[in-house]
């Protein structure tokens, strides 16, 4: 009798259980009961009576409270003074606000739990809720804890608009992952808020506009937000919320202490157990694919030429990262104190707090996975590394010589001792040099962490006009550049090729505002002038790198005739040489002279042309506003991802692999993968070349020049 009794007082079940499908997504609520210590979510494809309730059929977990977020909790306590309409939420929001005007989004009520489930196969489904009291599962059902059927359809899970300002310039949304891949024990969460923030002209011009992903240092808080752009006012900045992750990732297996919000991962241990995926970058670039292909706000507006990053601390290193990471992306990076080598370096401030994410510093068998939008050559090159040697940027960046990146501006404190110097950036600054990137940046000798992260002290000069669309040289064996290695206690700034700029559609040197990018002919001015608070530098002498050639065609072991001239008149020539070109496809001339200029006068010629051109018929590029062709990597050895927004198109795609004769060589067939086209080319049997990649879209004709170097 008496164990019949602790039944009934013990028995509960959950009522006034709800659902509704929305961008891939199921949105489920119900009311909670008394002292209940955790609810079970089961699923299946017809209707869901007790003898359902199986092990097969359980579909999710969650607390007592399951509502509750920390996170949005801390974006309340950090920003809402600033915000209008106010916001005060601890709890999660599910219902959209209206996007043609300002509102907040009402959390979820008190008492009511949840979850957000992704759909993985289309389907029609069923759910119900069972509820744990006293550690017995009430496996009772019925109307008031089942509930179905949902139709479901697997899409790309949109992001919910939870707040939209008064001004209408500023809007917070609220992304779910998939609770199933994405591991929610990081700090107990799976719901993440991103501010996006325009200026006062947005809703009355129609021109594309920039973009700056605005990541956090330590540890990676959103603050003070508003009700409009913050520090940028002549684009769209994205501000994303971290909790410590270092803008990367985590292990996908470990049960991390969900009790933990922020920095620590308390008493949890040390991972040993992965992959470690990127889930952060994940998470981020799936945002910004919304954004830029879906969004009907922001989507039209973006230019996908001028996204960059902004980052210091913590957020210079994620900047790093995702450089790396997503090296056809973003047109710059400006990083303020990043760490550059986070695990196979000796003891600084963070290594333990590292290895509680990430896994012990030597462990090999923690290895490395990748997720998220963009991810498939990320996979390809280096799914399975140990995690302690790919989080070591000093070694990737070196592995990706071939590769172009984005320009990299960076500035590190010789004083140091939070993000230590000189065990992280030291090393990095040399290897950006030998592996002839283009970047600038500068090491103080007389500040520490507060050093420039955000100030435009040591800024290259035309950093904000740089595009992903223009080509720009890169600068090695600068002559007025202090040497390598940097000294581990310099007694003076050390300043990298900040006093070095080059010509562009949207930015002068010499009086020439161009490039000339053909197929047989490359052509920018380059000079030497000073960076934004030193003194002129006056002559210099550099090897340069033309890198992010647009059409200009290099083939590996064909030789190129190089040119150094006067600016107006190319009969003056100051310099020649003939010069073949390496393994990696990429063009150097060793000690070039460059002029002493500013953007109206002096400078040099910077002149490129191949010894035997090009005249075979090529595909005729086109331009299109909505769609660009990707290939990751690219140079390539062997095989290539590509893929194409195929967004609005019905049907499968064919792409068409060209060779520099115009023939074509391949032809590959994608179908929609939630809108996005793409396939592997394994050019294995073909010789290294060049190649261009063709697809014939609904609204354009697409072509990609792509380089196979084995």
């Amino acid at each position: 009798m008496t164990l019949i009794l602790q039944l009934t007082i013990f028995g509960a079940k959950p009522t006034n259980t709800t659902a509704f499908f929305r961008s891939g997504q199921v949105f489920l609520t119900w009311n909670e009961v008394t002292s209940g210590q955790k609810y079970v979510i089961y699923s299946s494809a017809s209707p869901i009576t007790a003898g359902d309730l199986i092990t097969a059929n359980i579909r999710h977990e969650v607390i007592q409270g399951s509502a509750g977020s920390k996170l949005l909790a801390r974006t309340t306590t950090n920003n809402a003074s600033n915000l209008h309409p106010t916001i005060a939420w601890d709890r999660m929001p599910i219902s959209a606000v209206d996007p043609s005007g300002p509102g907040v989004s009402p959390e979820v009520a008190d008492g009511v739990g949840m979850i957000v489930l992704t759909t993985h196969q289309d389907g029609a489904y069923y759910y119900a809720v069972t509820a744990v009291v006293g550690g017995i599962e009430d496996k009772t059902v019925d109307a008031g804890n089942m509930v179905g059927p949902i139709n479901e359809i697997v899409e790309d899970p949109a992001p919910v608009l939870i707040w939209q300002s008064d001004s209408m310039m500023a809007r917070f949304y609220l992304q779910y992952l998939d609770v199933d891949s994405f591991n929610p024990t990081i700090g107990g969460i799976y719901a993440w808020p991103y501010w996006v923030g325009v200026n006062q002209n947005y809703n009355s011009t129609t021109d594309k506009k920039p973009v700056r992903l605005l990541l956090g240092g330590y540890d990676g808080q959103a603050q003070n937000l508003r009700d409009k752009w913050r520090y940028f006012s002549e684009g769209i900045e994205v501000v994303p919320d971290e909790q410590g992750n270092w803008w990367f990732g985590y292990s996908q297996t470990w049960a991390y202490d969900t009790s933990k919000l922020g920095a620590s991962n308390g008493n949890a241990g040390t991972p040993t157990t992965g992959p470690v995926i990127n889930f952060v970058e994940a998470r981020v670039m799936n945002f910004m694919k919304y954004l830029m292909l879906v969004d009907p706000y922001y989507s039209s507006r973006i230019d996908s030429n001028r996204i960059h990053i902004l980052g210091g601390s913590m957020g210079g290193g994620g900047g790093i990262l995702f450089a790396q990471n997503y090296p056809d992306f973003f047109a710059f990076c400006r990083l303020g104190v990043p760490p550059t080598n986070y695990l196979e370096v000796g003891v600084w401030t963070y290594k333990g707090n590292l290895e509680s994410k990430w896994g012990a510093y030597d462990d090999d068998n923690m290895t490395m996975a990748f997720a998220g939008w963009r991810s498939e050559w990320l996979n390809q090159k280096y799914k399975g590394m140990p995690v302690h040697r790919f989080v070591n940027s000093e070694y990737i960046v070196q592995g990706l010589e071939g590769i172009d990146m984005p320009f990299i501006n960076c500035t590190s404190g010789a004083l140091d001792d939070n993000v230590t110097w000189p065990l992280q950036g030291r090393n990095y600054y040399a290897q950006l040099d030998s592996s002839r990137r283009a970047w600038g940046g500068s090491v103080e000798y007389n500040s520490g962490h507060d050093c420039c992260s955000m100030s435009d002290r040591w800024d290259q000069p035309q950093l904000w006009t740089i595009r992903k669309n223009n080509s720009f040289p890169a600068f090695s064996n600068v002559a007025k550049n202090p040497t390598f290695p940097i000294p581990d206690a310099p007694t003076a700034n050390c300043i990298y090729n900040l006093h070095l700029i080059w010509s562009t559609l949207y930015y002068k040197v010499g009086g020439y505002q161009n490039q000339v990018d053909q197929t047989n002919r490359y052509e920018i001015v380059i000079a030497s002038y000073r960076s934004n608070y030193d003194s002129l530098k006056g002559n210099d002498t550099a090897d340069v790198t033309p890198r992010r050639l647009q059409n200009f065609v290099v083939i590996p072991g064909e030789d190129y005739i190089v040119k150094n001239t006067a600016v107006n008149d190319t009969n003056q020539v100051y310099q020649i040489d003939t010069i073949t070109a390496d393994t990696f496809g990429l063009v150097t001339y060793t000690g070039f002279h460059v002029m002493a200029g500013n953007n109206t006068s002096g400078g040099s010629r910077f002149i490129m042309a191949p010894l035997e051109p090009i005249t075979g018929i090529a595909p005729t590029a086109e331009t299109s506003k909505k769609r660009a062709i990707q290939a990751c990597p690219n140079p390539f050895n062997a095989s290539t991802v590509i893929s194409i927004n195929g967004q609005g198109h019905e049907g499968p795609l064919e792409f068409k692999i060209y060779d520099l004769k115009g023939a074509v060589v391949k032809t590959l067939t994608a179908t929609s993968d939630r809108g996005n086209y793409s396939c592997v080319w394994n050019g294995t049997k073909f010789p290294s070349n060049v190649y261009f990649v063709q697809v014939a879209i609904s609204d354009a004709i697409v072509n990609k020049k792509i380089i196979m170097i084995k």
